[in-house]
């Protein structure tokens, strides 16, 4: 059996054609991917972005069976059928064939086995979840960058750009934040700025990760607390889900932004309960969906 695995973020989608042996038969990146389809315009991307991943799948052969895991959408929402019915469509599959659920609840499997622990996500935003072994998920954050997110690469971007364009308001130094930023960028400029944010929206400011990790590692103490307010905040996220189920649970910790500095993940641990195990995740949510696929299990 031939199985798709797509994994659709908001700074990009990727996916990975393998059979049940594991051989990798294609593979490949495509533009950012969500459940926001809330208005037609967004509908009609949507499609056709589906109708274009087809295509480039196609040239290495046709999957059996499609896993999806898509950011901002609900697991058995009318958004996941509705895309369920776009996938089935394009790849020519009755769409039982099609799984559509949340990409976190992929994340997850890439550290846990259903029931076993509490993955904490932060790339664009911020999310953490438990899936227990009915298939039931518990979870925490996840209410998008216009509400929270909090530790997330848009929160920890908007951070430094409000830093730093404070400090150049009052005529401070905005010091190797600032320098880092208006690298990143191309100046300080306002204009240029604005064009770079309003022109790239919320993946240009979670791009700017990056920069403000390179700052803090010019010891600049802007950047330094950004970091690790934000590996304070995912931290918080797991301990959230462990009160509410009642036990300690194994913490995995995933995305950019745990990746981006050594002070968000040290400040993450130390945030924790105390002897909470750290589990590593050694897989890429791509992998784990293409693996579902082909096997004909359920995400």
């Amino acid at each position: 059996m031939i199985g798709l695995g797509f994994d659709g973020g908001g700074t990009g989608a990727r996916w990975r054609l393998a059979d049940g042996d594991g051989r990798v038969l294609g593979q490949g990146e495509t533009a950012p991917f969500t459940g926001h389809i809330f208005d037609e315009a967004a509908r009609d991307a949507s499609r056709q972005a589906i109708v274009a991943l087809s295509a480039a799948v196609k040239a290495h052969g046709k999957p059996d069976r499609i896993v999806a895991g898509v950011t901002g959408l609900s697991t058995g929402s009318e958004t996941a059928a509705l895309l369920c019915s776009w996938f089935a469509a394009a790849f020519d599959l009755p769409p039982k064939l099609v799984q559509v659920v949340d990409d976190i609840r992929i994340a997850y499997r890439a550290a846990f086995a259903p029931g076993e622990g509490v993955f904490v996500y932060a790339g664009t935003g911020s999310v953490a979840i438990h899936l227990a072994e009915d298939g039931t998920t518990l979870r925490a954050g996840g209410h998008g960058y216009l509400i929270d997110d909090a530790g997330g690469g848009y929160w920890i971007g908007r951070q430094a750009l409000s830093a730093v364009l404070r400090a150049v308001d009052e005529g401070r130094d905005s010091g190797a934040l600032g320098q880092e930023i208006g690298t990143a960028i191309g100046s300080l400029d306002w204009d240029r700025i604005r064009r770079h944010v309003y022109g790239g929206g919320r993946a240009a400011v979670a791009g700017l990760v990056p920069a403000v990790a390179k700052a803090a590692l010019r010891d600049d103490s802007v950047a330094n607390a950004i970091l690790s307010s934000a590996g304070e905040e995912l931290a918080r996220l797991a301990r959230v889900l462990i009160a509410r189920l009642g036990r300690h649970q194994p913490v995995a910790l995933a995305g950019g932004v745990g990746r981006a500095s050594p002070l968000v993940f040290s400040h993450f641990r130390t945030a924790l309960p105390r002897d909470t195990v750290l589990r590593q995740v050694t897989q890429a949510p791509v992998e784990i969906a293409a693996r579902l696929a082909a096997e004909g299990a359920r995400a």
